[in-house]
């Protein structure tokens, strides 16, 4: 069931990204970006209880990438 809805949560994110990048809406394309930190997060520690530790850190550190940056921006 999990794997399901992560699946659909990443086709909305692509489709929504897509959508935002098409029309130059900055603030869908915010609020995308941090549904995929999001998502990832989840997966990260779906990773991690699975004893994939590498893994779930490498996704951990993808969302706060993608948060630092998004951070930084809106500061700019």
């Amino acid at each position: 069931m999990l794997k399901v809805v992560k699946i659909s949560v990443s086709c909305i994110a692509l489709f929504l990204c897509v959508y935002s990048l098409f029309n130059q809406d900055e603030l869908l394309l915010l609020v995308v970006q941090l549904f995929v930190a999001g998502l990832l997060s989840v997966v990260g520690v779906e990773a991690i209880l699975n004893k994939q530790k590498l893994s779930g850190y490498l996704l951990f550190g993808s969302a706060a990438f993608l948060l630092v940056v998004n951070v930084v921006k809106f500061i700019i």
